[in-house]
């Protein structure tokens, strides 16, 4: 091969080189969640917000989980009553993490601490402790 060629097959190799790199680039910066990994993203998303309302500090040494076991045996928490401390701080906590009002439900046991049930598709996460089930639905 002469020196002309071997320069423009040098010069291919690097324009597809940037090809490819600017197709991997657009493929994992693209904004729509889709397939697996925007489910797996989605419901990490879930569990992340029921794991901050648990451990948020409503006042001096009580979380709203400790809230949320207080108003599950209808008692009281921070000098107020615990279920109306749950339906206004779960609903600011959550506006703030961004989600609107209609695309989730939040419940303790049976009782739904939200503006309104969800219909359609939904990631769920919950859990159990001192046998009572939290459960942070959304809905999309």
């Amino acid at each position: 091969m002469k020196r002309g060629q071997i320069e423009i097959l040098g010069f291919v190799v690097i324009v597809l080189l940037l090809f490819f790199s600017l197709v991997i680039y657009f493929q994992f910066t693209s904004k729509e969640r889709t397939g697996f990994i925007g489910e797996a993203e989605q419901n990490l998303e879930v569990s992340n917000l029921l794991t901050a309302i648990r451990y948020y500090t409503v006042c001096d040494g009580t979380s709203l989980g400790d809230a949320i076991v207080s108003c599950a045996n209808e008692g009281f928490a921070c000098g107020k009553d615990a279920c109306t401390l749950i339906e206004t701080d779960v609903p600011a906590l959550v506006d703030a993490w961004g989600w609107d009002e209609d695309s989730y439900t939040f419940a303790i046991d049976d009782t739904v601490y939200s503006p309104q049930e969800c219909s359609g598709d939904t990631f769920v996460d919950d859990y159990t402790g001192q046998g009572i089930t939290v459960r942070l639905t959304f809905c999309y």
